[in-house]
């Protein structure tokens, strides 16, 4: 039954996706739309079945709206990650859901449109890199090559944006936790390394309400 109501969704989905849509609504309906999917990655690493079938539930129910916000390309990578994520959690793989959430995840920031954003699309980049090392840190296999690639990855986004922010003590921490990232791919030293993406998903919320905040 289950896989009966995923199909329509996605059937109902295909036939809205890659209509015209305002750069502006369709980045909101992006943006919301990563909601579950951070949760999910919470609640698949911490193996809460109950509330990670409840945010793959709602996931469901957002489907048709997001990947009408979603460029014409995207839409098969997003139904083929989100049949990935059903069939992890019919297994019972929750690293398996949360591998196949974050990459949901990166889909619909790829698909922002960043000249009618508000907030700056790195900062979502950013938090795209704190979710996928926790993930990549939680592996049976630490694929320590892939951590430090995204950890270059989130360097340089920071770069991007840091002459942006005018709080220096935002500035500062996240300059910090950049470096912490650095060093612990370096040393391969995991506790640091799931610390500092920990700490730069809790900036990332900083960094939204002082880009929200200018006017």
């Amino acid at each position: 039954m289950r896989h009966s109501l995923l199909a329509l969704t996605l059937l109902i989905g295909s036939l809205i996706a890659g209509r015209a849509a305002d750069p502006s609504k369709a980045n909101e309906t992006l943006l919301h739309g990563t909601s579950p999917y951070e949760d999910m990655i919470g609640f698949a690493l911490a193996k809460n079945e109950a509330r990670l079938n409840k945010s793959v539930a709602t996931a469901d129910k957002n489907a048709a709206s997001v990947k009408g916000a979603l460029s014409p390309s995207a839409v098969s990578q997003f139904d083929a990650l989100l049949i990935a994520i059903h069939r992890a959690l019919d297994a019972k793989e929750p690293h398996a859901v949360a591998a196949n959430a974050v990459e949901v995840f990166r889909l619909m920031i790829d698909n922002l449109q960043a000249e009618s954003l508000k907030i700056p699309k790195e900062v979502s980049l950013l938090d795209y890199a704190g979710f996928k090392l926790r993930v990549l840190a939680a592996a049976e296999k630490h694929d320590w090559p892939a951590m430090r690639k995204i950890v270059v990855d989130a360097s340089s986004w920071w770069g991007a944006i840091k002459s942006k922010v005018s709080d220096k003590r935002l500035r500062d921490a996240f300059n910090s936790t950049v470096r912490g990232l650095e060093e612990a791919g370096k040393t391969e030293n995991l506790p640091m390394l799931h610390f500092a993406a920990q700490i730069d998903l809790d900036l990332v919320d900083l960094l939204e309400s002082h880009f929200e905040g200018r006017k």
